[in-house]
Parts: structure tokens; sequence; C-alpha cells
């Protein structure tokens, strides 16, 4: 079998042509998932005489939507791909007034404008947290209150999408302040849920439940869901909703070593645990890497499973690369950019680690995610692990069985060194980060040093 003169390989071949209620495949970085779902949608249509319109294909952003429907247009098949969101609004009945994070946004400040500032006990409590007297009159614009504001964010997302009870949720042994930023967080979720009731308003969560609890009947046969590894409860209610009233079939597709999106909602129980949440299920595992050399998926793979709670996967590749893994210290970038030969990708933690840097493929770690380049350059990883004083809190509210600090970090870290063909250029600034030190300590065979900026 083979998609676009590329033929697949035993282990995507097999997971195609199962047609168990529900496939699970299982994959690394590189190792051909938007081939096998390729390669699934013209084995159903080819070989199984299914029919366009009873395929459903769903992906986790707008752009990867984009990126698929390419890709079968130019295998000539009309296939619907669509993000939860878009299928959520397919289902519903009638046409809702639907916001987007903005409405969120604005209530966060709202209630940071008026009831912080005008309660004595809160307006004192809130200067502990993050900021002093003379800096509350502009408040809105310091760095802190945007970090305490995306925390805020990722919570009250986590809890709509994992439809969570608040008044479950217990508070204990985390300190006064966190405490008290839980206790702002409960506040806002409340009055925004009755923001939204009273103005006849739901949100993209809403709409996701709404369509999770009626009926449902669709033409599709076959669902296939790319990047699995980060569903909420909220998207799996709605595709097993579906399922409960229509005979379909699932086809999911991910790498639990690349979930990343647990500020969004997502929960990476459902990949690891499929069978507790589904019947049935069929496993599978890509065991190719058509990207990285067999040296840096050694050293990366042994990096990110450090995580005992992911699936354990043996990932061979036929590509060789001598030390793929190098760490600059103090060096420059416009240094780098002129040694290096072939296509060069620029990646960073966050946006104002690459805002300044004037090349056109950049991008963060997060938005790097499915892309790959000849040689990747890795700024600032003094940032990684991320550790901002309310990500604690973060801990505490988003925690999970992994039993290791900052897994979610380590994964992004490892996404970050699975992006390259060739090389990985690390560049560490002021502060070695903790997983550089880990590279360095258990990985040296893989790695090459340079000091002193003098980065060749």
């Amino acid at each position: 079998m083979e998609v676009f003169g590329i033929n697949l390989d035993d282990a995507q071949v097999g997971a195609i042509k199962d047609d168990a209620k529900t496939v699970i495949v299982s994959a690394g970085a590189g190792s051909g998932k938007t081939q096998t779902i390729l390669g699934k949608v013209k084995y159903l249509i080819e070989e199984k005489n299914v029919k366009e319109n009873e395929i459903l294909c769903i992906s986790l952003t707008n752009e990867t939507v984009n990126n698929l429907k390419v890709k079968l247009d130019k295998m000539n098949y009309k296939v619907d791909v669509m993000t939860f969101h878009k299928l959520g609004l397919s289902l519903m009945d009638e046409k809702m007034n639907i916001v987007n994070d903005n409405y969120l946004n604005f209530i966060i400040d709202e209630y940071m404008l008026s009831y912080i500032r005008n309660n004595k006990l809160r307006n004192k409590t809130f200067k502990r947290i993050f900021f002093t007297e003379s800096n509350m009159d502009s408040v809105m614009k310091t760095q802190d209150y945007l970090e305490l504001k995306k925390v805020m964010i990722t919570f009250i997302k986590y809890i709509k999408s994992n439809d969570l009870d608040i008044r479950k949720i217990k508070i204990k042994h985390i300190g006064y302040i966190n405490r008290e930023i839980l206790r702002m967080i409960f506040e806002i979720y409340i009055i925004y849920t009755e923001e939204l009731s009273s103005s006849g308003k739901i949100d993209f969560d809403d709409m996701i439940k709404n369509s999770s609890c009626k009926k449902v009947y669709v033409n599709y046969k076959y669902i296939i869901i790319d990047e699995f590894q980060d569903t909420s409860v909220l998207r799996l209610n709605l595709i097993r909703n579906i399922m409960k009233y229509n005979d379909i079939k699932l086809f999911l597709v991910g790498d639990d070593w690349q979930s990343i999106y647990a500020f969004s909602g997502c929960t990476l129980d459902i990949f690891v645990n499929i069978s507790k949440y589904l019947d049935n299920v069929s496993y599978h595992q890509l065991k190719y890497t058509y990207r990285n050399s067999q040296e840096l998926i050694t050293a990366s793979g042994k990096f990110v499973m450090k995580n005992k709670y992911q699936l354990i996967k043996d990932i061979i590749s036929y590509i060789h690369e001598d030390k793929p893994i190098v760490i600059l210290y103090n060096c420059q970038i416009n240094d780098i950019l002129k040694y290096i030969k072939g296509d060069v990708m620029i990646i960073g933690r966050c946006n104002k680690d690459i805002e300044n840097i004037q090349w056109e493929n950049k991008y963060t770690i997060h938005k790097s995610k499915g892309l790959e380049a000849d040689n990747v350059i890795l700024v600032n990883s003094d940032n990684i692990p991320f550790k901002h004083k309310s990500h604690v809190l973060l801990d505490y509210f988003l925690k999970t069985n992994e039993g290791i600090k900052y897994p979610e970090e380590r994964r992004l870290f490892y996404v970050a060194l699975t992006r390259t063909k060739k090389k990985i250029y690390i560049m560490v600034n002021n502060r070695e980060s903790i997983f550089i030190r880990e590279l360095r300590k258990n990985y040296k065979e893989f790695i090459t040093i340079k000091k002193n900026g003098k980065p060749f």
C-alpha cells in the first residue's frame, strides 16, 4: 500500500486494515501518522467501498484540519475534515450566540478592576500574590498579571472541558496565597457561567457538552481522529454519544509522548488508558521514524520515558547522525545561522523567546508540533521547564499519577528535540536548566558541547 508514491510499512498497513470497533494507533515523532490516516481513508474508499461522505476526520486545530484537507484534496477524496468545535456546531439544532475566548478575558479583567479594588481584604491579598502597591494602577500591563490570567483561564477551561463540579474540588495543603488564588478563580468561574446563562450565550465547551446530551444521527460510518493524545472528557463524551446512536467505528491516532495541551483541558489518561473509556479496543504501534536519527531517538526517547506513566515504545530509525544534539553556551544566533547548511527552524518555549529574531521559519514549541526541518535551533533553553510561581498551583490542580516533576514540560522538550532531521542546536544563555543538565549527564555520547561564545 502506498500514499503519494511512498510505501507504507507493515505496522502502518496492519493498523489501517484492522476493522475493529475502536482502533488506536500509538506513534512516535516522525513515524508517519498523517500518512497512516491518509492510508486509512484510501483503504476504506478503494478496498472497503465506503463512501466519501461516510468518513469523518477530526483534528485538533484549524491549521491541522486545513493541512489534512489539502492532502486529501490531492488524493481526490472529498471527505469531511473538521475540529471538534465545528463538529459540535454542526450537531446543534438551533443557532446559538457562541462567545470566543475574549469573553472570558473580559470577565477576568472586570473582576480584577471592580471586585478586587473595592474589597480591602482581597486587595491586600492580591498585592501579596504578585504586586506592590505602587504598580496597582498599571497592574494589567505587567507580565505577572498576564501570567496569572493565563493560569486562571487554564483552570476554568480545565473545569469546563472535563465537566467538573467545583463544589467537589478540595482546597487544602496548598498554602494561603494559592488558596486565595483558587477562591478567586472559582468566583470568576461562577460569574462567567452566570453571565453566559443570563445573556443567552454559550462558549465552545458548552456547545460540545450540549451536543453530547441529546440524540444525534449522522451519516458517518468511520470517524478518524488525529492528535488523540490531546483529547478532553467533553470531546470524548461527544464521540461516545455519536456512537451510541450510530453504527460507527473509530480510528484514533496519537502520541502520548507529545501530549502538551493540558492547559486547554486535555487529559492524557484518555489515551494512555483508553480501555477505561471505550470497549473493544485494538492497539497498534508505529515503530519506525522517518525523520530522526537513531541516535537522536534513543536519547530523546530515554529522556521522555523518565515518566513511567507513559506508554513504552521501541522506535527504530535507519537514519544515522553522529552526535545530533549540540549544546551552545553564550553564543549569538546569527553566528550559529552562518554555520548551518540546509533549512533551519528556530523554536522557543514562549513567544517572547522568538519575537525579536529576524527569521521567517520560527515558532513556539507548541506551534512547531508536526513540523520538521533539516536543522533546528532551540533558543533560550533556560526557559524549559518553564517555572512561574503560579505553576505550583497548576501542578496541584492538574495533578496526575505521572510521578515526576514537570511531566508536560518534559514532553514539550521532547517535541523540541524531535523537530530536526539532522541536528538540534540548543542555546544556553544565563542559567542551565535541569533538562540540559540531565542531557549532559545521561546522554554524553549523543552530544557536542560548545562554550565561551564560540559556536563552531
